[in-house]
């Protein structure tokens, strides 16, 4: 009877590892992926930047949108915005203003990097805040770059470029030029992109 048992088993295995391998020599798992680009690319965005040490501990409070973040510091409970340095995302929140195309998309994959995430801000060698009164500063999740990634996946372009606020400027056209190529997000749109923002 164990024998017996035993057989079934070793035979159920078999046909197991045989009928996952025809799944993916038939296509259908690269198929799922293929029709989910999101899932694939998302997936594999890695940053190339590394945390430096003199980061400041921050909260997230809310995201306002694709490149702007409200926070508080640590012992301070007022709430204030943070605009990500070197980069523009899609409008979706300007009074009078429609949501341009992929704005929503922007301000959705920037609450997923940072929604319950240990943030962090580093500043750069500029002033650190605008004629506005928000921050400006990088923005790190979990140790990972989160303009990098903006830029990655093409919900944003590089962009108000200020000296000597540009310490990442390198990097970050890297990356826009490989999401350019892939076509990814703002890029998929033809003639979109524009030097001076989004054209509708």
């Amino acid at each position: 009877m164990k024998k017996r048992i035993k057989k079934w088993i070793s035979l159920g295995l078999v046909l197991l590892i045989f009928g996952g391998y025809g799944l993916y020599e038939g296509g259908y798992v690269t198929d799922f992926f293929d029709k989910v680009p999101s899932i694939k690319k998302e997936s594999q965005a890695k940053t190339t930047i590394q945390m430096p040490e003199n980061v400041v501990p921050v909260k997230l409070d809310h995201v306002v949108d694709g490149d702007t973040v409200a926070i508080t510091f640590e012992g301070d409970p007022t709430v204030k915005k943070v605009r990500l340095l070197l980069m523009d995302t899609p409008e979706s929140v300007k009074p009078g203003t429609p949501a341009q195309p992929f704005a929503k998309e922007a301000s959705n994959y920037m609450k997923k990097l940072v929604s319950g995430a240990k943030l962090t801000l580093e500043y750069d060698q500029g002033g650190a805040t605008d004629k506005y009164g928000r921050v400006l500063a990088y923005l790190y999740a979990d140790g990972k770059n989160v303009n990098e990634l903006m830029i990655y996946e093409g919900y944003a372009r590089v962009a108000y470029i200020y000296k000597p606020n540009t310490r990442y400027l390198k990097e970050f056209n890297r990356v826009q030029t490989e999401a350019k190529k892939e076509k990814r997000n703002i890029w998929s749109k033809e003639g979109y992109v524009t030097d001076k923002g989004f054209q509708n």
